[in-house]
């Protein structure tokens, strides 16, 4: 297949990118950084992240991952209008393309988050659960409609937390519970829906060659976790305890009131329609994911 790419100098995109030229794909690269040069199987097109650039060729598939990091930016008004601006104006432009092109490809596969469920959910969600009308919720509906008005197989991806090497999650947690200071956020029964690298990528090339599955798929292990659960994995992945409590108004302060509800809240979200798919997890628990990672 010829592949277009927004957002695939992320982490996740490097790692998508590679096992898509395993496989023998073609890869375009939309990146707003300098211009790089072309190597086999794969090309940068250099954009706005506004409106694709002029002489687009024609592909088979498009997958948009491109947005601002919600994760390392404060959330201030003009942040949160970049979140929004980000992924809106990109996948409106993927749109633009499908829609106007005169051989259109086959499937979108878009981005979202599991934001979409809210960020303090008691309750087991999949697919079929309503979005929450709070920041993520609202932003993750927003851009999840944008990208289902193309005229061809959409796939939305409800991504969880990944952990791999290298991931943002997995290097800041690290350090802190090999000095042990690692423990539990809160009440730490908070929903964490976490994916491994390798199972994110699989899942995402799953979608895309799988002509059966659309609209929003979870991708998310298959294993329920508190952050709690997640927290005790992570320190007996590196033979260290997590004995700590971390205060809930301690996360408020250092993250802010808003942001903080992306560590001391969290959801329970479960992969169904991945799974009645058929899809085979390389990691089931997060103990076998984390062994892996740090180990």
């Amino acid at each position: 297949m010829n592949i277009l790419i927004t957002g695939g100098t992320g982490y996740i995109g490097g790692f998508l990118i590679l096992k898509l030229l395993e496989k023998g794909h073609q890869v375009s690269i939309l990146t707003r950084s300098a211009k790089k040069s072309t190597t086999h199987g794969m090309a940068y097109l250099q954009w706005d992240g506004k409106e694709m650039p002029f002489g687009m060729g024609i592909y088979d598939a498009v997958i948009n991952l491109a947005g601002a990091n919600i994760g390392k930016l404060s959330w201030t008004e003009e942040n949160k209008k970049l979140f929004r601006d980000s992924r809106i104006n990109a996948t409106k432009a993927c749109v633009n393309y499908i829609n106007r092109s005169p051989n259109p490809p086959s499937v979108f596969v878009s981005g979202s988050a599991v934001g979409f469920y809210g960020i303090d959910r008691e309750e087991v969600v999949d697919e079929s659960s309503s979005y929450k009308e709070d920041f993520l919720g609202i932003l993750s509906k927003e851009w999840e409609e944008e990208a289902l008005k193309a005229k061809c197989r959409t796939v939305i991806l409800r991504t969880g937390v990944v952990i791999g090497k290298g991931s943002e999650v997995t290097e800041r947690l690290k350090p802190l519970y090999q000095f042990h200071l690692g423990g539990k956020i809160g009440t730490g029964k908070q929903g964490f829906p976490w994916i491994h690298i390798e199972d994110e990528v699989k899942a995402i090339i799953f979608a895309l060659e799988n002509d059966d599955l659309d609209g929003p798929i979870n991708l998310v292990g298959p294993e329920l976790l508190t952050q709690k659960e997640f927290s005790n994995a992570f320190a007996k992945a590196l033979g260290v305890t997590d004995i700590w409590t971390i205060p809930g108004f301690a996360m408020s302060l250092a993250l802010g009131k808003e942001k903080s509800g992306i560590v001391t809240g969290g959801q329970h979200v479960v992969p169904k329609k991945l799974t009645e798919s058929g899809f085979e997890f390389e990691y089931k628990t997060a103990l076998e994911a984390l062994i892996e990672i740090l180990g």
